[in-house]
This record gives C-alpha cells, structure tokens and sequence, in this order.
C-alpha cells in the first residue's frame, strides 16, 4: 500500500508560478499597451493560475507517488507499483515502472536464494567457522560451532569460548601483520580434543563486522591414530628386541666361556628355542593383524559353521589342558545357525579366547566354552539392528582382571600384568586381534571378570539367514537341549 501523497504549498506555489509565468507575461504586455483593462488582467491571471491547478496538482501527485517509489525501492522495501494516472500517457512510464518492479523483485529473490544458499552451505560444513571483529568478539558462527561450544556464541569475546593462548597468539598476529596462521591446539573442554586452526583476515572487514575467519578442523582421532602407530611401533620394536638380545647374548656366551659346558649349551639352547619360539609367535601375530586390517573394510559373505571351528580348535589344546589339569567343558546348542565370516579368521578368535583361557585360569579348575542364539544383545554399534545373534563364550576361573583394566585390554600390546603374560607366552596381540576380526564380522565382544573369581569372554556374531522358520528358531532357541563335552 502507498500513503496518500503529500504536497508542500511551497513546492505547488513555485509550480504555479512557472506554469502560469508564460500567460502572466503577455497579459503583462496587453496591460502595458493598453490594450487590456488591469481588472482584467487581474481576472484574466486568477482565471490562469486556478485553470493550471487543475493540471499541476495531478502531476505533483503523481511526481511525489513515484518518488517515494523510487525511495521505497532503494530502501529495499516491497512495495507495488504506483498509480500514475496523469503521466500514464507520458512515455509509457507505468509500463516502465511494472517492468522495473519485476525486475527488482526477480534480482531480490535470485539475492534472497543466493544468501540463502550461502547461510545453509555454511551451516553445514563438517568444520567448525567462527567469524570475529578486531576485538575477538564472536560476530558469526556455524553449526559445527555451535554443537561443540555451545548454542548462545555471538557478541562473547572469543576467549570465554576457546580458553587457548596459542589461538589468541595466532589470532593477534594476524590483527597485527594480515597474514594467515595456523595452529594446533589442544583443549580439555567441553570435551579433550584436538584441533588444528587455520586463522584469516576478512578480505574487506567493517566497523563491528566480520574482519577475522577462524575454521578449527578437529583432528583428535588423527592424533589418537598417530599416537597409537607410534606407540605399536616402539612396543613391536621393544618386543622383538628382548628375546633377540636374549639370543644374541646366549651366542656370544657359547661361543666363549661356555663354548665346552655342554650342560649350559643344552640349558641355553632350550632358552634360546623359547625365545626364537616367542619372537616366531610375535611375528605372526603381527602378520595377521596387519592381514586383518587390510581387509576390515570389505566384510566376509562366505556361511560359517561355527560349531565346526570350535570342535576343531578345541582339539590343538588337549595338551596344554593335560599340563595344568584343567577340564574344558563345552556346551554347544545343537543345530546352532550359521554366520557369516572368514573360517580362518573366526577360527583365530576361537584359538585366541581358549587359549588365553588356559593359560591364565589356576590349575585343576574348568575351562566351560559355550555357543548358544540369544537375544540377549550387548549394547554395541553393531548389535542395534539385530534382535538375535550366535553367542560364543569362554569362562575361565582365573585370578580375574581389576575393573579399571577391562576397557583396554584389547588395545595393542596391553597388559595387566607384564611379567605374567611373558612366562605364559603372551604377546600382547591376542585380544587386539579378536577386537579386529569382530570388528570386520561386523560382531562384538563383551568382558566379565571379577577378580579372584575369574573371567568371561563373549563373542555375538550375525546369524548368516535371520529369515528362518518356526521349526528352526524352536530348534535354536536358548532353552534347547546341550550336548555336554568334557576334555579330561
């Protein structure tokens, strides 16, 4: 809607006054002559200025409506065409005016779109923009900033957000010189993470506006990944350096002051074999953790009967079980589904669990090794769109393990008890090869212990086809006849 347009008197007297200028000059000159009475030219020029109103004051109006248009349009506001009945006829200026309203509204709306665009494409970059004045004062952020830092950012200093002297000191740099800095920082809160900042100068900065960019990459995982790489790096090389001096050092001791002892040679050759045995295991393990992690991304699809594998598995341990009079019992629901997997993999995480069983549960105890379905699920990434999975448990009756160890003990090279897990034969990889296999399978691993009571290790695997039949899941179910093995 447009106001009623408003005339000045001075603005309709000086229009009158050069309207009639031209008629109020020849009377001028008739009334000199003599030729025309002055009370005629009084009436004539009143008759003159009244017949000019008719004709000035609609185009005043119209003048005045199409200046506030222009006005409003400049302003930014919407507003509708004027009416311009007088100075229609003059040019084609309302059909001038209805194509300059178009076109004002099409390049607001391509604006409008274009900002829109822009607003939402910054909102949902993964990295975090904060966007400051001179004063550090948060003038802009993004979504990724707003999640980490919190909802309310704006008009608070940026020190109050991220509490980090390397980032201020980059930051002041770049006030001070205009060039670009980057810099990693760490910080405790909201939550320990790692960042790595890159921090810009505004192409064109205003009073209170935009003049510094901060975008924060969070880069903890990489740090975690790289720490993680060093540390394998320095426990691998640690570990394969013990049992090779050991080696080394019986050699030397061989070849010199017990080069004619043959009741040493016959000792340290023996502790030689161990360790040569030791270092054999190590390597292979590492073997197949790197194996395993070459493949994590491409799951196995081949059905696996794992009650196969375990019966297999559990004959390699009949010795070891002979030697520490321990009895392992397994308790298998028959007719138990398949899985998907890769046998030899799955077959490494039975060999690992059982094994690690043995050699840390006391003497003359039991070893109990089941596998039944159940929809009893533990709370994992991998387990929450499945209602049913194979369970594969080992329960030893060990010294157990301290509640504080339990989240890594299948972190590479992890020990509870170093010394212990050498004498046994440990490497250290086990438990970090299972987390990886179950990792690809797409499984889970779950761990109970309680210490001097023992422990439990349980592996969930997907069932291979969760599409069976009435018959089947009644022959699987948790409450179906055991058949009970026991190994003397």
């Amino acid at each position: 809607m447009h106001n009623k347009p408003v005339i000045s008197f001075s603005t309709l007297l000086k229009t009158l006054m050069v309207a009639s200028s031209p008629a109020l000059l020849v009377l001028s000159i008739f009334a000199i002559t003599g030729e025309l009475d002055f009370n005629y030219f009084i009436y004539g020029y009143v008759a003159i200025v009244v017949l000019s109103m008719v004709f000035v004051v609609p185009f005043l109006s119209n003048i005045s409506a199409l200046t506030q248009y222009v006005y409003d349009l400049a302003m930014d506001k919407r507003m509708r065409s004027p009416d311009l009945s007088f100075l229609s006829n003059v040019g084609e200026l309302s059909g001038a005016l209805s194509r300059l309203q178009r076109s004002w509204e099409n390049k607001r709306q391509e604006m409008e779109t274009v900002i829109t665009e822009r607003e939402i494409l910054v909102d949902t970059l993964p990295d975090i923009l904060i966007m400051t004045n001179d004063d550090k004062t948060v003038v802009r952020t993004n979504r990724a900033a707003r999640n980490i830092f919190g909802q309310n950012l704006a008009n608070r200093h940026l020190h109050e957000i991220i509490p980090n002297e390397s980032l201020m000191k980059a930051i002041n740099a770049v006030i001070e010189d205009l060039h670009g800095q980057e810099v990693e920082f760490f910080l405790e809160d909201p939550s320990p993470r790692d960042f790595h900042g890159i921090i810009e100068r505004f192409p064109i900065p205003s009073e209170g506006g935009i003049s510094i960019v901060i975008t924060l990459t969070d880069i903890t995982q990489q740090k975690r990944v790289q720490r993680m790489r060093a540390d394998f790096v320095a426990n691998a090389s640690h570990e394969i350096r013990t049992p090779l001096a050991s080696i080394i050092g019986f050699i030397e001791t061989l070849r010199g002051p017990a080069k004619d002892d043959a009741v040493a040679r016959d000792e340290f050759l023996k502790v030689m074999a161990d360790q040569a045995e030791r270092m054999s295991k190590l390597i292979n393990d590492l073997l197949s953790l790197s194996k395993i992690e070459m493949n994590a991304h491409s799951a196995p699809t081949s059905k696996v009967d794992l009650l196969r594998i375990i019966r297999a598995e559990k004959q390699h341990f009949e010795w070891a079980c002979r030697q520490k009079n321990v009895t392992l019992r397994l308790k298998l629901h028959d007719n138990l589904p398949s899985t998907r997997g890769d046998d030899e993999e799955l077959a490494q995480v039975v060999r690992n669990l059982l094994g690690n069983a043995i050699k840390y549960t006391n003497p003359d105890t039991d070893v109990v090794l089941s596998a039944k379905l159940t929809s009893a699920l533990p709370d994992d990434q991998s387990m929450r769109n499945l209602t049913r999975a194979i369970c594969f448990s080992v329960e030893d009756h060990g010294e157990g393990i301290s509640r504080e160890h339990i989240p890594r003990l299948t972190e590479r090279f992890y020990r509870v008890d170093t010394a212990r897990t050498r004498k046994v034969g440990g490497t250290g990889l086990g438990l970090a090869i299972v987390k990886h296999v179950l990792n690809r399978h797409h499984g889970a691993l779950t761990i109970e212990s309680e210490v001097a009571e023992g422990s439990t290790f349980s592996v969930y695997l997907p069932v291979y086809d969760d599409i069976a039949s009435e018959s089947e899941k009644a022959r699987n179910s948790a409450d179906n006849d055991e058949l009970s093995e026991v190994i003397p």
